[in-house]
């Protein structure tokens, strides 16, 4: 295991925050498609509550990806860390003001690599897909358009995923990752937040 230790400059990243502790944990995924995962493990805020969640979220919003994205690589030279630009058609504003948009941008811990497809992540976030119904904590990013997901994937839950977060097996690919709503190390507390939010945020 490989530490990396990298000072967080974009602000896109504000779902980190402050100086992160890295380990890449790559997984070779033994599949036709011969893809890669790397999880990347990050110190991150736990929400035990809810409650926590929503004090923390300036917008919640429930809504569907639309299928549009941009991936922004690693840039350790410009202080940049990989993510994606995802745009999030919003179905339902829970909390906040939206000022009438209907779609908005979504700043995600993750990407897709294009020269060989790997994907690449921070502790087991899977990228939005577009058979999903999601409801988002979000912050504003100061300066820019989109929005950061509240405490990496504690702000991201998938009403069509009945079964919670699971561990990400060495056999998994894309298409297998998409049915998983998270697989990092933190599941009991990624399924007791989901059990919460699925009570109280029925999708309508």
């Amino acid at each position: 295991m490989k530490n990396l230790k990298v000072s967080i400059l974009s602000a896109s990243l504000l779902l980190i925050i402050c100086l992160g502790l890295f380990t890449i944990n790559s997984l070779s995924v033994q599949a036709s498609s011969k893809e890669k995962i790397i999880s990347f493990h990050a110190q991150v805020k736990p929400y035990e509550k809810l409650a926590e969640l929503e004090k923390e979220a300036t917008i919640i919003v429930q809504g569907v990806f639309t299928g549009e994205r941009k991936s922004n690589p690693l840039d350790l030279s410009k202080g940049k860390l990989f993510s994606s630009d995802s745009m999030v058609e919003v179905k339902r504003v829970i909390k906040g003001d939206l000022e009438g948009k209907e779609n908005i941008i979504v700043y995600e811990p993750g990407y897709i690599r294009d020269e060989d497809s790997t994907f690449v992540t921070i502790d087991g976030y899977t990228l939005l897909n577009e058979r999903g119904k999601y409801t988002l904590f979000l912050k504003p990013v100061d300066g820019l358009d989109g929005y950061a997901i509240v405490g990496l994937f504690q702000g991201k839950y998938n009403h069509d995923i009945q079964k919670s977060g699971n561990k990400v097996m060495p056999s998994f690919d894309l298409d297998q990752l998409a049915k998983v709503d998270y697989f990092g190390e933190h599941v009991q507390q990624f399924n007791q937040l989901k059990e919460e939010v699925l009570n109280k945020y029925s999708w309508e």
